[in-house]
């Protein structure tokens, strides 16, 4: 049988929701995709794309994924989500992750963001993001 592949995923998460550090700064929890309603401080995080390479007898050899993870904070000022996104950077830029069924690879940033964005309810309130695409690469341990 094949490692889950969302072990990676359950991985990250854990990384970011046991910090904290980062809790300190958004502290409405670190969510897949979609935060519930009526959160304010929040890390969102969405797989954006991912890649295995084979080897034959047609087996994966390494799992390549690119997470989109940002701070999130309805906030006047972007320095919470800043620092929030520093510190997301020091949990994962070149940090081990240790995953059943895996051997860790790689885990980078290959770019970052900011923005802001008014509040469809309240367009005088402004959402506040920042963070980055991180790359994770992870080979499978066959049993």
């Amino acid at each position: 049988m094949p490692p889950n592949s969302t072990d990676i995923d359950t991985a990250i998460a854990e990384r970011l929701r046991t910090d904290a550090a980062l809790q300190a700064l958004v502290p409405d929890g670190v969510w897949f995709d979609a935060a519930p309603p009526g959160l304010r401080s929040f890390v969102r995080l969405t797989l954006v794309s991912e890649e295995d390479t084979a080897t034959f007898p047609g087996q994966r050899a390494i799992e390549d994924a690119l997470y989109r993870i940002e701070a999130v904070a309805l906030d006047k000022s972007h320095d919470t989500v800043s620092a929030a996104a520093h510190q997301i950077e020091a949990l994962l830029e070149n940090v081990e992750l240790v995953v059943a069924e895996y051997t860790w690879m790689a885990t980078h940033r290959e770019g970052r963001f900011r923005m802001a964005q008014a509040d469809t309810v309240d367009p005088s309130l402004h959402w506040q993001v920042s963070g980055g695409n991180y790359r994770v690469q992870m080979a499978p341990v066959w049993g």
